[in-house]
């Protein structure tokens, strides 16, 4: 073990290690958010998939004793190199977009619908064994450290062990991600795993170090900039699968994670909804003096009060790179010198200012499984309304079930309603069926609440007590 016994060596190798893990485990996370949603629930089951082999990987990695398989003695370095490549093959797979994509499109075909099923199979196939064998890079490391007091290496072990995944939490995200994307973060994890192969091999051109290359450069191949301009991705990065493609008939579509965003063309024509919260609530204030302030809370294309001149727009949205891509793909204009853009979370950017609007949109519900939890609670609607001017609008677009058909649709009804007293509801569907029962049938739901300061909320009309003739109009107009 002459060429591989230093110790500043082995800690680097301890290093990547912790580090492809780390990051194999984000970037799952986050390449899964198309087909699975962002929630807690998936979340935890890729974590979990990644935490359990890993504590079996320690210990399995720890009992090993070298021993013959087929006729062949399989040393602790070899055991090193045959674990990392395994890993590398299998990840190719569950971490390479063209890959995923098949891997999740082919599971309703397949009957497999529900996707804490769907993504415990893509945990069990694509992570488990690569994390497994990785997890056992550190305690057979640890037999080169033979000579030296076992509690003082351990600790060391530890420590860079933990740097590792450090950075590859810190890194491989706000650096890499946000910088060259997603698929390009993926390939900086197989040339670190292709590197540890020549780092643990005495020859420089042995088989094993020449497979670790060919993974390395096929990681490049599925993952490069030619395969997401194949699916028309404009930009895969840690927050956002963003999609910009034209149709045939010449409308400019933008998908976020694969769910629909913003519609717009030459003849400036929106989605349904956007064209209806327009008509209600844009059009009759375009010459608004003073000029109105309109919070939109989910920036998408930016197509909402594109056409308006007049009044003042915000957009709240995580994502930078929505802009850009907008601007360029769907508006094909700059959006204007009356809105701005900032890039933060929405509740981040409520808590940063005092300011009050006189209309608010809440688009940020993308529908599907793009249901950003905390956007969605009693405290979040109740934080809203603190930004509203007396007498001004709220408006919520969420894609739910139309007639209340499943638990989702009728929790997020009776939490609006917590937060709002009196707050309308309009089914925004051509094909609306009162009749249906579908629990799957979804249409945009525009919810639209009138804010007034020391609102009366009313009371209820009993038989023992009901006041209705003093309370009815005495005029009715139209």
């Amino acid at each position: 073990m002459k060429t591989i016994n230093h110790t500043l060596l082995l800690f680097i190798i301890i290093v990547i290690e912790g580090y492809v893990v780390l990051s194999s485990e984000l970037l799952a996370i986050r390449q899964t958010v198309p087909y699975i949603g962002s929630g807690t629930d998936t979340m935890s089951i890729i974590i979990a998939a990644v935490l359990m082999p890993l504590a079996f990987g320690y210990q399995f990695g720890g009992n090993y004793k070298p021993h013959k398989i087929f006729g062949h003695y399989i040393t602790v370095r070899k055991k090193l190199v045959l674990n990392i490549l395994i890993a590398s093959t299998i990840l190719l797979i569950g971490m390479s977009h063209e890959y995923i994509r098949s891997f999740f499109l082919l599971m309703p075909e397949m009957g497999i619908e529900n996707r804490l099923i769907q993504t415990s199979l893509y945990s069990a196939l694509f992570l488990v064994i690569p994390v497994y064998l990785l997890g056992q890079t550190v305690p057979l490391v640890s037999n080169f450290f033979s000579k030296q007091k076992l509690s003082q290496i351990t600790g060391k072990m530890l420590f860079f062990s933990t740097l590792g995944s450090f950075m590859g939490a810190i890194f491989s995200t706000i650096f890499l991600m946000a910088t060259f994307g997603v698929h390009q973060t993926v390939v900086v994890n197989f040339v670190l795993l292709s590197i540890l192969v020549i780092m643990l091999s005495k020859n420089k051109l042995s088989a094993p170090v020449i497979y670790s290359m060919v993974i390395a450069i096929c990681a490049m191949t599925f993952n490069s900039d030619l395969i997401m301009e194949k699916y028309n991705i404009k930009k895969n990065n840690q927050y956002n699968m963003i999609t910009a493609t034209t149709l045939d008939n010449g409308d400019r579509m933008l998908y976020i994670n694969r769910n629909h965003s913003s519609k717009y063309n030459d003849y400036r024509e929106k989605h349904s909804y956007a064209e209806f919260i327009e008509r209600i609530a844009i059009h009759p204030i375009l010459s608004a003096s003073p000029a109105k302030d309109i919070l939109v809370i989910g920036a998408g294309g930016f197509t909402f009060g594109h056409e308006d001149k007049n009044n003042n727009y915000i957009y709240v949205d995580i994502d930078k790179d929505l802009l850009e891509i907008s601007e360029e793909h769907i508006l094909h204009e700059p959006i204007g010198d009356n809105k701005t853009f900032i890039a933060k979370p929405a509740r981040a950017y409520l808590n940063s200012t005092d300011k009050k609007f006189d209309l608010i949109l809440l688009d940020a519900y993308l529908g599907g499984l793009s249901i950003p939890e905390h956007l969605v609670t009693k405290e979040f609607f109740m934080h809203v309304k603190d930004h509203l001017k007396d007498g001004s609008l709220l408006i919520a677009n969420v894609i739910m079930s139309p007639n209340f058909n499943n638990a989702f649709t009728r929790n997020i009804d009776n939490t609006l309603r917590s937060a709002y007293p009196h707050i309308s509801r309009h089914v925004i569907d051509e094909k609306y069926n009162l009749w249906s029962s579908s629990k799957t049938r979804m249409a945009n739901i525009a919810y639209i609440y009138r804010h007034q300061y020391n609102y009366d909320i009313g009371n209820i009309y009993t038989d023992d007590k009901n006041t209705v003739f003093y309370d009815k109009p005495k005029r009715l107009t139209r």
